[in-house]
């Protein structure tokens, strides 16, 4: 064993139980383990960083990985509503099993988009704002917002998944357009 790997196992061993109390106080003891491995695995990929006793920054990565997690959280429940709110607006009457499961893609898709994006292409298609209007609800410049747009319609398109090959290709701002509901 080479002396930076000894020494590595060696503040493992002493500190990843302190780690690992600071973690549980602050996330649970279910996502604990998993915030003390990423804490050594950072310190392992900047070992020569560490300091000696390097308890201190271990503690502080600790708080980043934390502060990382919940922003996660946040993100992911964040999106999750908007997920709920775009398919609470979308929602009709009954549809074919396709039909729901090509719209629930679509909101999952626009739902994912930047608030801007995501926003540009609702005031075009589901508003049917002109684009200068559109701009101007925006406040942005007319150019400004026409790039917004097509930024956000490459960005559905690309992340599309293929249909079915019985399935009229749809694109996802068709799928959620006014009209389509």
């Amino acid at each position: 064993m080479d002396d930076i790997t000894a020494a590595f196992t060696a503040c493992w061993e002493r500190d990843a139980p302190r780690v690992l109390g600071y973690a549980h106080r602050h996330i649970g003891a279910d996502e604990a383990p998993d915030v003390v491995a990423e804490v050594f695995l950072v310190a392992w990929r900047r070992w020569d960083e560490v300091p000696d006793p390097p308890i201190g920054w271990l503690i502080r990565t600790a708080s980043g990985v934390l502060r990382n997690r919940l922003r996660s959280t946040r993100r992911a429940v964040r999106l999750t509503d908007r997920i709920a709110l775009l398919d609470a607006v979308a929602s009709t009457g009954p549809d074919t099993a396709d039909a729901v499961v090509r719209r629930a893609e679509a909101i999952q898709r626009l739902a994912a988009l930047p608030d801007d994006h995501r926003e540009a292409v609702l005031l075009v298609s589901w508003d049917g704002l002109s684009m200068e209007a559109a701009a101007e609800v925006a406040g942005v410049r007319p150019a400004t917002f026409r790039k917004r747009l097509s930024r956000a319609r490459e960005r559905l398109q690309r992340e599309e998944s293929p249909l079915p090959p019985s399935t009229p290709a749809l694109s996802s701002l068709h799928l959620i357009t006014r009209e389509s509901l």
